[in-house]
């Protein structure tokens, strides 16, 4: 197994847009309304990314074993704070918007990998603390960010699709407690 972290480029876009395709359809099935999980295509994806990869302020990291993509992960500063947190004094600095591990990967690690790799660069960039949201629903998530020692910080209702769901934000204050793990 010869495992690459890395920094994504226009290059992996179709890499990227498959995995997070398949990621969301196995995840949310049965959370989110499936006409619009099914609805969803490679195309879309590969046009959002490409837009998401030019926004200043989100990095965003692939991880390959030899030439197989597993999974990616994107992060940046702070943009959707948990509830009751203060814009003078933020809490928490550092945000991961997503993480998606290909449905084939799951359960071997991955994401543990991204996560700790992005924990630190974010320290290396002089983060302290990061969060993230997650659905309610999905258990797989729910749990590993559990195993990870993130805390629960609030909930939020999102429409995704025709659904409404509740998103709960997990946040670690010492992102050392995730490279500790």
């Amino acid at each position: 197994m010869s495992i690459a972290i890395r920094e994504a480029t226009t290059e992996d876009i179709p890499d990227i847009a498959t995995i997070h395709l398949a990621s969301k359809q196995a995840a949310y099935k049965g959370i989110v309304d499936q006409d619009f999980l099914d609805a969803k295509t490679q195309e879309q994806y590969e046009a959002k990314w490409k837009n998401w990869l030019s926004e200043e302020g989100i990095d965003v990291s692939i991880i390959y074993d030899g030439d197989t993509p597993q999974g990616f992960i994107s992060y940046g500063r702070m943009q959707t704070p948990p509830p009751g947190t203060s814009k003078i004094r933020p809490q928490y600095t550092a945000e991961i918007f997503a993480i998606h591990i290909h449905p084939d990967y799951w359960r071997q690690g991955i994401g543990q990998k991204l996560i700790q790799s992005t924990a630190q660069k974010l320290k290396d960039d002089k983060h302290q603390s990061l969060c993230l949201w997650v659905l309610a629903k999905n258990e797989r998530a729910t749990k590993f960010y559990d195993y990870l020692g993130g805390k629960r910080l609030g909930k939020r209702m999102i429409e995704v699709g025709n659904s409404k769901v509740k998103e709960i934000c997990y946040g670690w204050r010492n992102i050392s407690e995730i490279l500790d793990k």
